[in-house]
């Protein structure tokens, strides 16, 4: 499976980021290892904000709230 990632445009609110750029970079990278690695979620995630593992940077947690978020009935529909 090859998986391609391209982040254009990452809103955060009430996050700074250093570099915008490199943090989408970042969370782009870690999302398609998570695509790769997992595919996609099979069931939709519960609603409410997601809590990041303890010890999880924060490229990786945005990369895993949208990989659990592409597993909404909505995201599985356009993937057909």
């Amino acid at each position: 499976m090859n998986v391609e990632v391209d982040i254009r445009e990452l809103v955060l609110t009430g996050v700074e980021a250093p570099d915008p750029a490199a943090l989408g970079t970042a969370v782009g990278v870690r999302l398609a290892r998570l695509l790769a690695e997992r595919g996609l979620p099979p069931t939709s995630p519960p609603t409410g904000p997601l809590p990041a593992p303890a010890g999880t940077d924060l490229p990786g947690a945005l990369a895993e709230a949208i990989w659990a978020q592409l597993g909404r009935p909505a995201c599985r529909e356009a993937h057909r």
